[in-house]
């Protein structure tokens, strides 16, 4: 290698790490002529920067997220797949979790952990979290270049495992389209797992349910928390049919059992119909079906008492 380093080879390698995020493996660098003293010299003068066992970064550790995706795909062996966390940011599900361990141990930026499932025995090591799965379904993965990662559905059913059902939750409600269908299927490839509650709670959320379930559930809930039916149910008030209104404190409450898309598409109509309630001297109280859950129903017989409570002047009604 000449002083400046700019070889064939040494250009070969470089251009070999630009397109891959800037990370190189040991097995390519013996491939192409390298042999372990010379990899170790150029990590000794910063042309390569050790990132995990067997994984280098070219130059400098300065990664894109792909990149630090990649070297940990790859320091955990054939067949590692970016699941959890990783797997939701990759999906715009929300941020990585911080690891100022791995930080430490190798003189780097603090960086997030990365995610990895494997079927391989393998142990947790400083800036990767593994988790070690009996099979992974293909129908639960995806290739984005190089890298191999969950789909969405299993990366819910991940998620599931390690989250709160609000975090859970929080990362659905990022997406433009979900299927509860399709986390029903991830669910069913991947049994026993801890988080099988909470999938099962989300996709019964943002499944459809017709208007006479929800309406049961709701008259359930109230018999069971001691609150009052509703005076009317299927009332017409301002041009709309109410699903329930109490006449004294001018309430109406609309049960929405619709699907988790429709009513993201919906949400123009929804605010004109709350506005001709609101303008005919009436209060709105939206329920999902989430809201009658046992975990939610507490916060929901709060925020019904509190709006019962309330009283519409008489200059209002």
């Amino acid at each position: 290698m000449d002083r400046s380093g700019n070889t064939p080879r040494e250009r070969a390698l470089l251009a070999l790490a630009n397109a891959q995020f800037g990370v190189v493996h040991d097995g390519q660098l013996t491939r192409r002529g390298l042999t372990r003293g010379a990899i170790d010299q150029r990590v000794r003068v910063g042309r390569l920067t050790r990132l995990h066992d067997g994984v280098f970064a070219w130059g400098h550790a300065a990664l894109s997220r792909e990149g630090r995706w990649l070297a940990a795909q790859w320091a955990c062996g054939p067949g590692s797949t970016l699941t959890h966390w990783t797997a939701g940011a990759a999906a715009g599900m929300g941020a990585e979790p911080t690891s100022p361990a791995h930080a430490l141990a190798f003189g780097l930026p603090f960086e997030p952990e990365v995610h990895i499932s494997t079927t391989r025995s393998i142990a947790s090591r400083p800036g990767i979290v593994v988790h070690r799965v009996q099979r992974l379904d293909p129908a639960d993965v995806q290739r984005r270049g190089l890298l191999r990662l969950s789909r969405v559905p299993r990366t819910l059913v991940d998620l599931a495992d390690v989250a709160s059902y609000d975090e859970l939750r929080s990362a659905v409600d990022t997406l433009r389209y979900f299927s509860p269908a399709a986390l029903r299927g991830a669910q069913s490839r991947a049994p026993g797992r801890s988080g099988r509650g909470l999938v099962t709670r989300l996709f019964e959320a943002d499944e459809a349910h017709t208007k006479s379930e929800l309406e049961r559930r709701f008259l359930r809930f109230l018999r069971s928390r001691g609150l009052p039916r509703p005076d009317r149910l299927n009332e017409w008030v301002a041009g709309h049919k109410a699903d329930c209104v109490y006449v004294g404190p001018r309430l109406v409450v609309e049960l929405d059992g619709r699907a988790y898309h429709e009513r993201r598409t919906q949400l123009d109509a929804d605010h004109r119909r709350d506005e001709a309630y609101q303008l005919s001297g009436h209060r709105i109280l939206r329920l999902l079906w989430d809201d009658l859950h046992p975990a939610n129903v507490t916060a929901t017989e709060a925020r019904l008492r509190a709006m019962l409570d309330r009283r519409v002047p008489e200059s209002m009604a």
